[in-house]
Parts: C-alpha cells; sequence; structure tokens
C-alpha cells in the first residue's frame, strides 16, 4: 500500500477542530510495509484518518492501533483475497497475548490501485470506523484504553 496522509486530530466540545495533533503527508512514493509509529499519543475524542492506494497486487492491508505490537485494540484488515475471505473487512482485537473475536461488518469500498480514506473516531466506547463509502464500522473499545501509543500499517 502507498500512503499519502496519516492525520490525528481532536474534535473540541464546540463546533471547531483543535489544531492537528500529528501529520505525515506527501508519501505517495513510500511502501506502507509494515510502517510503525510509536510514541504518539491518539485519545479518547481524537479521530485518525488514513490515505492510501493499495498495491495492484495487494492480497489485503492492516491498520493496527494499540499500545504495543503485543496489545491491539484496533486491528483493522481490509482483505481483497486473504485468509479465506474475499472483498470482507475484519475487525479483531489482541489482548493479553490472544486474538480476540473477529467482527465483520460494514462495506468493502476498497479497490486495487485506487485511493481510499478511512476514519476512526476512538470514544470510551468503541471505535467508530468510517470507510470510503460512506458505511460505518462499530468497534467495542475491548481493552477500555483510554490512550494508544502506535499505529502499525502492513
Amino acid at each position: 500500500m502507498y500512503l499519502a496522509a496519516i492525520i490525528i486530530g481532536s474534535r473540541k466540545i464546540q463546533s471547531y477542530y483543535r489544531t492537528i495533533t500529528y501529520c505525515i503527508t506527501n508519501l505517495q512514493s513510500l511502501s506502507a510495509q509494515d510502517m510503525m509509529i510509536k510514541n504518539m499519543s491518539f485519545k479518547v475524542g481524537q479521530t485518525l484518518t488514513i490515505v492510501g492506494v493499495p498495491k495492484s497486487d495487494a492480497t489485503n492491508f492492516a491498520v493496527n492501533i494499540g499500545s504495543s505490537e503485543q496489545e491491539i485494540g484496533l486491528h483493522f484488515n481490509a482483505r481483497f483475497n486473504a485468509h479465506g475471505d474475499e472483498n470482507t473487512v475484519v475487525c479483531n482485537s489482541y489482548l493479553g497475548g490472544k486474538w480476540c473475536e473477529e467482527l465483520r461488518e460494514g462495506g468493502f469500498p476498497f479497490q486495487l490501485g485506487e485511493e481510499f480514506k478511512i476514519n476512526v473516531e476512538f470514544t470510551p466506547e468503541e471505535f467508530l470506523v468510517t470507510l470510503s463509502d460512506g458505511s460505518n464500522i462499530h468497534f467495542p473499545n475491548r481493552a477500555g484504553a483510554e490512550k494508544y501509543q502506535s499505529v502499525e500499517i502492513k
């Protein structure tokens, strides 16, 4: 996958947005093979936006939001043709060294070689994932964390 941008911002209770707190842009030529952003702060009330383009030969891509590689609050896996799934989004958590129950919900707006946008809104109860086609995935905040320190894209 090629990344166009990763943006993490936060919304105040009023009707305006606070300054973007973390931004990586102009990454069109960067391959996101196992890209990990550590020591960041993705907190309740913030929204993570990922814009990217899946490679033309990709079988899947994943976004992991967590405290470490061993504690993943949200594993978002868009599967074009991988692990026995075709054109399916699978979400899960990896907690205490074990995968939890998979959730399959929402549309599949992804096309190989075409730009997509994913918004992940982080609330105390859930991750609200909005896909490019406007469909939503409600995934529980199983770890109950109020902050995550890493985002991995692979």
